[in-house]
């Protein structure tokens, strides 16, 4: 717990710095709000936090998390991957679901040939690793480069 936590708030610090979001940093609050100065951020903020798109956001490059800021490709992965790895797991027993729509969307994949390859290799990915993040993505990457057009419908 205190990993995702401490996780959570250096991703959180590193996007409120960007220059395109005010103090709030990206997620549906810099939707509705912007990035005006003062007293609005604070309604930013809390949007962001209640609504808990902020950390979706990020992976996904969605809710203005793009550009400056923004967790893009290679880098998105390893924290969406920390920050969803139970549902992850869940979803690939069952081959799909929208955790996997949206790794499939990162890695720019076809969602439903993904949840098939991670559903034939979840004994490899998820049971092996003991769900450490990295052994995750490790695992993952390995069942896709094994055979990346069945893998990920490329």
């Amino acid at each position: 717990m205190k990993k995702l936590v401490v996780t959570s708030m250096l991703l959180l610090s590193s996007v409120a710095m960007a220059k395109s979001y005010g103090d709030a940093g990206c997620g549906l609050g810099s939707v509705i709000f912007g990035n005006e100065k003062g007293f609005s951020q604070i309604f930013a903020a809390t949007t962001n936090g209640t609504s808990g798109n902020q950390t979706f956001g990020i992976s996904s490059g969605t809710s203005n998390c793009v550009d400056q800021g923004a967790m893009k490709g290679a880098r998105a992965v390893p924290v969406f991957i920390e920050m969803n790895k139970a549902a992850l797991a869940k979803d690939a027993a069952r081959g799909q679901g929208e955790t996997i729509a949206n790794l499939a969307n990162l890695l720019g994949c076809n969602s439903s040939a993904l949840g098939q390859t991670l559903k034939s290799q979840y004994n490899n990915i998820f049971v092996e690793t003991g769900m450490n993040p990295q052994a995750i993505e490790a695992g993952i990457n390995s069942a896709i480069s094994a055979n990346k057009a069945q893998a990920c419908g490329a």
